[in-house]
């Protein structure tokens, strides 16, 4: 939805202003259990109070918000979730986005604190994926990894992979793209790159898909470390917002040295435009919020810096079909030359 469909207002500026009311009130839900409870079937206020360990009276006033939203709803004394949400809310299910929404939470701390961010143009004191402990890291990995699942499927074909290439999944965290393409075309092998603390998710993905047997992770620090190669495919699936312009024109450009003579590199990220989606543009302050040099990109920005690692047809592919917000931006390495 274009962000211009509603004009600025009183209206439209309290809604704005308040808007982190609805945002905390479902995080309170996932992180008591309340969803999950519920996706598991209908129960009474007093039986779900007794389970989770809740207050009645905090559980009944949180509960008459989410009947108001429309995500709770009550038949004869029993609770139940918006059918339409279920699915969302199924632990382990395909589209269970209760890490998604946990991860969300977790910078809500963070987020209270832009003001001071946009004064000193730097990150909180508490970088949000370094101190705040195991539990907000393994929701990022978790919300990455539930997220990809929904954006992965018949992305091989777009992307035009072959039997027999060689594919790197950059910075790839849980592995699910390298994964899924290596299930979805038959002979093509892949390398996850990625840090340490991404192995033992990439581990307990990979149990999951039949072509994993195709796909190693390799430990490493994109910025400084050799990628390997020659590859045919490179994939940087949302990395490059997390990285300044000059560090991502480094990383581009040793992606592509990386490649064999006509390989391909894509680019998956949040493209901003103006007038365009809200989410890119905020998704730039957090970054501005969680790193020193990361920001949102607009699809002549990383065009630039594919046209600068010595690329060619370098094009804008355009949004992605399971999320309109993220595009594809491709450019291939010149045959019998370096990029």
């Amino acid at each position: 939805m274009n962000n211009q469909t509603t004009p600025w207002g009183p209206e439209r500026l309290r809604a704005v202003a308040s808007a982190y009311w609805e945002s905390c009130t479902l995080h309170a839900a996932v992180r008591c259990g309340l969803t999950e409870a519920l996706a598991a079937g209908p129960a009474s206020p007093a039986e779900l109070a007794e389970r989770l360990g809740l207050s009645p009276r905090g559980l009944a006033i949180l509960v008459r918000a989410l009947l108001v939203l429309d995500l709770v709803r009550e038949q004869d004394g029993q609770l139940s979730l918006n059918p339409g949400v279920v699915e969302h809310f199924t632990p382990g299910g395909p589209r269970d986005l209760s890490s998604v929404i946990l991860h969300m939470a977790d910078m809500v701390g963070d987020w209270a604190q832009l003001a001071e961010c946009v004064r000193r143009g730097q990150p909180v004191e508490r970088p949000a994926l370094d101190q705040t402990g195991p539990a907000p890291r393994a929701h990022f990995y978790r919300a990455m990894r539930d997220i990809a699942r929904r954006q992965a499927p018949g992305m091989a074909g777009r992307l035009g992979l072959k039997p027999g290439q060689i594919l790197l999944d950059l910075g790839g965290g849980p592995g699910v793209y390298g994964l899924t393409f290596a299930d979805e075309v038959p002979g093509l092998s892949a390398i996850v790159f990625d840090l340490p603390q991404a192995r033992e998710h990439f581990q307990a993905e990979a149990a999951l898909h039949p072509g994993a047997e195709r796909v190693r992770f390799r430990e490493g620090d994109f910025l400084r470390d050799d990628l390997g190669g020659p590859y045919d495919v490179a994939w940087l699936s949302q990395i490059l917002h997390g990285e300044g312009p000059e560090e991502c024109e480094r990383l581009v450009r040793a992606a592509a040295e990386a490649l064999k003579p006509g390989g391909w590199l894509w680019v998956q990220e949040f493209v901003v435009q103006i007038p365009g989606l809200a989410w890119p543009g905020l998704f730039g302050l957090n970054m501005l919020i969680n790193t020193r040099r990361g920001q949102s990109y607009t699809a002549a920005e990383i065009k630039a810096m594919l046209v600068k690692a010595g690329l060619t047809q370098v094009r804008y592919d355009g949004p992605v079909r399971a999320d309109p917000a993220a595009g594809l931006v491709c450019g291939q390495k010149p045959d019998g030359g370096t990029a």
